[in-house]
């Protein structure tokens, strides 16, 4: 088969995908991959979405170049999934994602520092990149509840000082 008439996973398994920025600077952007319906399952956020996270515009780019390489064989859009984050962060840092697009999943995103991870791998539990969890809901009020959770379950473990950061305020006008 020649180059130009083998597939592309931007023509395939990630023909529907959608680029979420970061709420805010210190946050990773995700591009949500909606699986064909034929490809999906359990594993799958919702059982349907496969969110990559994005730390820089260089992933970005080379992401969409790997979308977009022809190949013989399809494969998950697994490029960045193990790579591990380059940003480094002494508190837990619980993002909000709202759909760019109706239709799509509101994504909550937690960067856990590197001393919940080292706790969490002799749990057994995995991370994306090495610090991150997500998680997909259908709408707003299921995010609200599931962060809400993890903050109050958080709390039981350990004092927390949280701070809660408004996007609208990082870019007002006398804030730094």
């Amino acid at each position: 088969m020649r180059e130009r008439e083998m597939p592309r996973l931007s023509d395939q398994l990630a023909r529907r995908r959608l680029f979420y920025p970061s709420p805010i600077p210190v946050a990773p952007s995700l591009l949500v991959v909606d699986v064909p319906a034929g490809s999906r399952g359990g594993s799958l956020c919702l059982g349907r979405y496969y969110p990559i996270i994005i730390e820089t515009e260089a992933e970005r780019d080379e992401l969409e170049a790997f979308l977009d390489a022809p190949r013989a064989v399809l494969t998950a859009p697994d490029l960045l999934d193990h790579r591990r984050s380059s940003l480094r962060a002494e508190n837990i840092l619980i993002s909000r994602y709202e759909p760019p697009e109706f239709g799509w999943p509101w994504m909550s995103v937690c960067r856990w520092p590197d001393r919940f991870v080292a706790s969490a791998r002799l749990e057994g539990m995995e991370m994306a990149r090495g610090c991150y969890t997500l998680e997909a809901f259908e709408d707003e009020h299921a995010l609200d509840d599931h962060q809400a959770e993890l903050v109050g379950s958080l709390a039981q473990r350990q004092e927390l000082s949280l701070r809660m950061i408004s996007p609208g305020l990082i870019h007002a006008p006398g804030h730094a």
